[in-house]
């Protein structure tokens, strides 16, 4: 099958792909062009991989909110808060405490990567993630981190929760993770479920993608929350492994479309980009464009604990939350630079 204006665009679509024949609207196979762009038409049965659904969440967006936590990410930052959802491979977890040392798990694992440290049972080196320990343990000690879902699942559960949705203040559903553009027609899917079922949509992104996808996602949310890591390329490429340059000539490019709610947050790192030149850098930048509200994000402590149970060694174990003082004093920077400013993604 072809397009209707003979364009020959046949080929199944994954991805957005630019007509450079026709701008109105077409299809192709399942296939439908608006503005443009191909995208696949609704498929409520697309599966994606989500570490878990957190419900009544009241930080990340307005109301009361459903957080669906997407696997994988282009980033590999040291302090990320999910580092559960950074690969997109399911994992293991080991929770300690409820470990009886039965070791049923070795009799199955054909790796040899069973250890009898009790504080580190699985040597991830070995490991080649097959869950037959996670299947034989009888006290759930070991659980697999991950799990492959369909949007359908999702949405069906979602509507469950509408009412609570409805009654508080543009409550809904906000994909985090991880990055949801990392799996960008699971997303879209998604979002256009939820669009179609009248919940409030939400996204955080880092923003490192093509804009294509960004645009692609963005008509079905009704609020983006962007993250901006660092203003100097140098030090964000040395501590995220990516530069900062798509990420802020994407942000310049949203900007620019009118009907987009963006909230800017900074994840305030303690001897990365929690000091001063950085947030008035930063502030200074958004402000010259057509966004209006930054959030900080005080450091947070409690992923100590996701590490451990994923067998790594976190190097932000023993760093410590910014003290009020100097969380109100960036606060005050950003608000002279002419923005509203939040701190905690308090709504």
């Amino acid at each position: 099958m072809h397009c209707q204006k003979e364009c020959r665009l046949s080929r199944p679509l994954e991805r957005p792909v630019r007509c450079r024949s026709h701008s109105v609207e077409v299809h192709c196979a399942g296939i439908i062009l608006k503005e443009g762009f191909f995208y696949r038409m609704s498929n409520k049965s697309i599966r994606g991989k989500i570490v878990n659904l957190q419900d009544y969440s009241v930080h990340d967006g307005y109301g009361i909110r459903t957080l669906v936590f997407m696997k994988g990410c282009p980033l590999g930052c040291p302090w990320c808060q999910n580092p559960e959802s950074i690969k997109t491979a399911m994992e293991i977890k080991y929770s300690q405490h409820l470990c009886i040392e039965c070791f049923k798990c070795r009799e199955v694992c054909d790796q040899g990567a069973i250890l009898e440290d009790r504080d580190k049972r699985i040597d991830l080196d070995r490991c080649n993630y097959c869950m037959r320990c996670v299947k034989t343990c009888p006290s759930g000690a070991l659980s697999q981190v991950g799990a492959t879902i369909a949007v359908e699942e999702i949405v069906k559960k979602l509507l469950s929760y509408k009412p609570f949705y409805d009654s508080s203040e543009k409550g809904g559903i906000t994909l985090s993770g991880g990055e949801p553009t990392f799996q960008p027609e699971f997303a879209l899917e998604l979002l256009k479920e939820c669009k179609e079922h009248g919940i409030h949509t939400a996204m955080e992104t880092c923003g490192y993608t093509n804009f294509e996808t960004l645009k692609w996602l963005v008509q079905f949310l009704d609020l983006l929350l962007y993250d901006l890591k660092h203003m100097d390329g140098r030090l964000h490429k040395e501590a995220t492994g990516v530069s900062n340059e798509l990420i802020l000539e994407n942000l310049k490019k949203l900007s620019a479309i009118p009907q987009i709610e963006c909230v800017i947050r900074i994840p305030l790192i303690p001897g990365f980009n929690d000091d001063e030149e950085n947030v008035r850098q930063t502030a200074e930048f958004v402000e010259g464009l057509n966004i209006k509200k930054l959030d900080l994000l005080p450091f947070n402590e409690l992923p100590s604990g996701k590490y451990r149970t994923l067998g790594i060694d976190w190097v932000y174990k023993q760093v410590k939350r910014q003290d009020e003082m100097k969380l109100l004093q960036l606060k005050e920077i950003v608000e002279g630079c002419g923005l509203e400013a939040t701190i905690g993604g308090l709504w």
